[in-house]
C-alpha cells in the first residue's frame, strides 16, 4: 500500500488531495515537525532534506509534492486529470504545474518567512514586501487566465488546479488573497471538491 509522510497544513496536503482525488488507497503517517520528527534517520532515508511530503510505494519511494502529484496521475490516466501526452492542452497543464512550484510558492513563502514566521531569523519588511510584490504578478497572470473559465484547462479539473489550489490554500492562509476576487473565487470552488475537503479536512478557510 501507499504510504504518505504528511504533517499538515504544508505541501503535504498536495499530495493528499491527489490520492483522495484518485480514490487510491493509502496509509498516512505523520512527521511531526513540531518535535522534529523529520530529523531522526529512518525519515531521512526516505526524504533526505528532512521536509514534508513523501512517498513510499512498494515500487519506490519519491519526495516533492510537485512531482508526486504528476506521477500518482500518470499512474491513473482513467482518473482524467491530466490531458493527452503531446497535446497542446498538456503543454498548459505542464506550465501552470511548475508555476505552482517554482513561482507561487516562493513568492508566498518569501512573504511568510518575513512577517508571519514565528520562529527563525529576524523577519525583514523589505523581503516581506518582495514576496508581496512578487505574489501580486503571479496572481494577476492566474486571475487574467481563470476570469473566463472554471479552471485553469477550461471546464475539466486538473492535477494543475491541485498544485495552483495548494498555493491559493497557503496565499489565503497568510492574508494575501483579498485583492484578487477571481482567484479566491477559484479557491471557493476547489473547497467545495469533496476531495479537497478529505485533505484539508480542519483546515478550510
Amino acid at each position: 500500500m501507499i504510504e504518505l509522510f504528511e504533517w499538515p497544513p504544508t505541501r503535504s496536503q498536495r499530495a493528499k488531495w491527489v490520492l483522495e482525488e484518485l480514490g487510491v488507497p493509502y496509509k498516512s503517517s505523520d512527521v511531526n515537525l513540531l518535535q522534529n520528527e523529520q530529523q531522526g534517520e529512518p525519515y531521512r532515508k526516505i526524504q533526505p532534506l528532512g521536509v514534508v511530503p513523501a512517498l513510499k510505494t512498494p515500487n519506490y519511494s519519491m519526495f516533492e509534492s510537485v512531482a508526486i502529484v504528476l506521477q500518482l496521475i500518470d499512474e491513473c490516466p482513467e482518473k482524467k486529470l491530466a490531458p493527452s501526452v503531446g497535446s497542446a492542452e498538456r503543454a498548459m497543464y505542464y506550465q501552470w504545474c511548475v508555476f505552482a512550484g517554482t513561482e507561487m510558492d516562493p513568492a508566498i513563502m518569501l512573504y511568510f518567512n518575513n512577517s508571519m514566521r514565528p520562529s527563525g531569523p529576524k523577519h525583514d519588511p523589505k523581503l516581506a514586501e518582495r514576496g508581496r510584490d512578487d505574489f501580486k504578478i503571479r496572481a494577476e497572470i492566474l486571475s487574467n487566465t481563470l476570469k473566463a473559465r472554471e479552471y485553469l484547462l477550461g471546464n475539466s479539473f486538473s492535477g494543475a488546479d491541485i498544485l495552483i489550489g495548494h498555493s491559493c490554500f497557503m496565499a489565503r492562509h497568510v492574508g494575501l488573497m483579498d485583492q484578487y476576487p477571481i482567484l479566491d473565487s477559484y479557491h471557493n470552488r476547489l473547497q467545495k471538491r469533496p476531495a479537497y475537503q478529505r485533505a484539508y479536512e480542519g483546515y478550510l478557510i
